[in-house]
């Protein structure tokens, strides 16, 4: 079930762009992407480690959105490290599911999963198509609160873009 859940996300995250557009729109042009706020979440925008961080939790339902960006150039492997560090879960844990090229405003992007006791995660590392700017998204949550909220999750998926 996690699979297919994973596989529409990953389509509409990086096939068909902004389809939704309920709730709030960050459009953080400064660090070239731009993302819809689901409905139910605080975001909160700060600077960390060189990368910005839009930090988004619902309590409701338990998970933490979240979407970094690296303006300059960033060894893949700094970016993973910083990614495990923000989520708690070791890269090490990460299972690579699918990447690609030249898709919604990115340069590249490498799609994984993680589940480790409570927490699963999905991430997606990417370059912006247009400048040198990095990103690492992802949505940490518990298993029963993914099949829960997979509407949102979709949402905020398919509003992630990198822009020129």
């Amino acid at each position: 079930m996690k699979r297919i859940l994973l596989i529409v996300t990953l389509f509409a995250l990086f096939a068909q762009g902004r389809a939704f557009a309920q709730g709030s729109n960050i459009d953080t042009k400064k660090y070239k992407f731009d993302m819809v706020i689901p409905e139910g979440y605080g975001f909160k925008q700060s600077e960390k480690d060189g990368f910005t961080k839009i930090e988004g939790y619902n309590l409701e339902s338990d998970t933490k959105i979240n979407a970094y960006a690296y303006v300059g150039n960033i060894e893949k492997a700094k970016i993973y490290q910083f990614g495990a560090k923000e989520s708690g879960i070791a890269k090490e844990s990460w299972i690579a599911i699918d990447n690609g090229e030249t898709e919604n405003g990115f340069a590249w992007w490498e799609v994984y999963e993680a589940e480790v006791g409570k927490k699963m995660m999905y991430a997606v590392v990417a370059k912006n198509a247009y400048n040198e700017v990095y990103y690492m998204f992802y949505a940490l949550a518990t298993p029963a609160s993914y099949e829960k909220y997979q509407d949102q999750y979709l949402e905020w998926a398919m509003s992630c873009t990198g822009i020129e």
